[in-house]
């Protein structure tokens, strides 16, 4: 992802994927139409995926009418909301 600390409490994050073909992908900070989203940078080296959040809180009220004002802006192709990463418990040689 970004090098942007994320924080999974506080915040939910969205990527985003847009065409290559809209202007969306020469100024992906339009992608930020929402009032509760700001937008965050490109994912990694994939141009075409953008990292946005919104506050956690109130997050039920507004995520329907996020994700649809996301999936309205011509040259979005999908957009997903992150889950948390999980941690991984090491598995003892005697659970094998």
């Amino acid at each position: 992802m970004s090098s942007y600390a994320q924080d999974y409490n506080s915040y939910v994050y969205l990527t985003v994927t847009v065409s290559p073909n809209s202007s969306l992908y020469q100024n992906p900070t339009q992608l930020a139409s929402h009032p509760a989203l700001t937008y965050i940078g490109q994912v990694g080296q994939l141009r075409d995926v953008q990292l946005l959040s919104a506050p956690r809180d109130g997050w039920s009220r507004v995520e329907g009418d996020v994700i649809s004002s996301l999936n309205g802006l011509d040259g979005v192709r999908r957009v997903d909301v992150q889950q948390s990463p999980h941690t991984r418990t090491k598995r003892d040689i005697s659970d094998l």
